[in-house]
């Protein structure tokens, strides 16, 4: 449905002054219905929709894949390191649940040999 007011007016003069000007005016709204004659449009609209928005999901879940693997790699590099954040700053819980795991020596040896 659609609804659009609408104003309109008319004056009218002469060039004879004896004669007097003449004025009009009109307001109102206008009225419509509408309905579509084909529901393919709106059923291609709302599956373009769904597909933008399973897109933006998307884009979503990758970058916080992409932020997630950054910190991880971060926060081993500083803990290699010997980097923290103090106990009781706000920060100390952004590496809190990382974990660096140093490889068992045979294994590192045994990975060497089988490369040559």
């Amino acid at each position: 449905m659609s609804l659009s007011p609408f104003v309109m007016g008319n004056l009218n003069g002469n060039q004879d002054p004896t004669t007097y000007q003449t004025q009009s005016a009109n307001a109102g709204f206008s009225m419509g219905l509408n309905f579509p004659l084909d529901g393919g449009l709106t059923e291609l609209c709302k599956a373009r929709a769904r597909v933008e928005i399973a897109r933006q999901q998307a884009e979503t879940d990758k970058a916080r894949l992409d932020f997630e693997l950054v910190r991880l790699l971060k926060c081993g590099e500083a803990l290699k390191a010997g980097v923290s954040f103090h106990p009781q700053s706000p920060y100390s819980k952004i590496c809190s649940d990382v974990v660096v795991r140093y490889p068992k020596v045979e294994d590192v040896v045994n990975a060497n040999q089988s490369r040559k």
